[in-house]
């Protein structure tokens, strides 16, 4: 009896063992999974890392997306000034030239900069965005030049609550094949959609 209560003792003692020992291993965070604070990468990071030398946005509403990312950096992220510098400078490289010549870049980061901190103050964000889908580009041809037009819903929130804006997009396509945004406007419904 004794030998029988000392091996169902044994065999207890081992399956605590085997618990603790599958508790602790899954509980282990994996080598791929490990980050420490210093390693987060930031959304401002990640788009400062992008080249668009070689890898710019292939279709019209990819270039939009990528403009709607540093938008939302500018309202929504932490950011150094030069680190806000070098998003004004991404966002003009996804411009048209026509629109670059028209608003220089100093005119333009003046610009929103003093909008940026207007946000701040209001403490308005960019809350949420929906992008037209690929199949509602609306795609034309004038003069052999390649235009498409696409439009961003914005949700802002701010003390005041939260509001709706629609933006219209219009790009075009420059000598290298690759769409530009050419300007926005705020989208007006027509007679009929309303």
């Amino acid at each position: 009896m004794k030998r029988r209560m000392r091996w169902l003792v044994t065999l207890a003692l081992l399956a605590v063992v085997v618990v603790v020992w599958y508790y602790i291993d899954s509980n282990k965070p994996s080598e791929a999974g490990k980050t420490s604070n210093s390693q987060i990468v930031s959304e401002v990071d990640k788009l400062l890392n992008k080249d668009l030398e070689t890898s710019y946005p292939y279709t019209a509403r990819e270039v939009v997306q990528l403009f709607i990312r540093i938008q939302k950096c500018y309202y929504n992220e932490t950011w150094s000034e030069q680190e806000f510098v070098k998003l004004a400078y991404m966002a003009t490289e996804l411009f048209d030239e026509e629109l670059n010549n028209a608003n220089p870049f100093d005119e333009y980061y003046e610009e929103l900069k003093s909008e940026v901190k207007q946000y701040s103050e209001e403490k308005k964000i960019i809350n949420r965005t929906i992008l037209d889908k690929s199949s509602e580009v609306v795609y034309s041809t004038v003069e052999e030049q390649k235009y498409a037009s696409i439009n961003c819903t914005y949700y802002l929130k701010s003390n005041k609550g939260t509001s709706k804006v629609v933006e219209t997009y219009i790009l075009r396509k420059d000598e290298n094949d690759r769409w530009k945004i050419l300007g926005w406007k705020e989208y007006e419904e027509s007679e009929w959609e309303k």
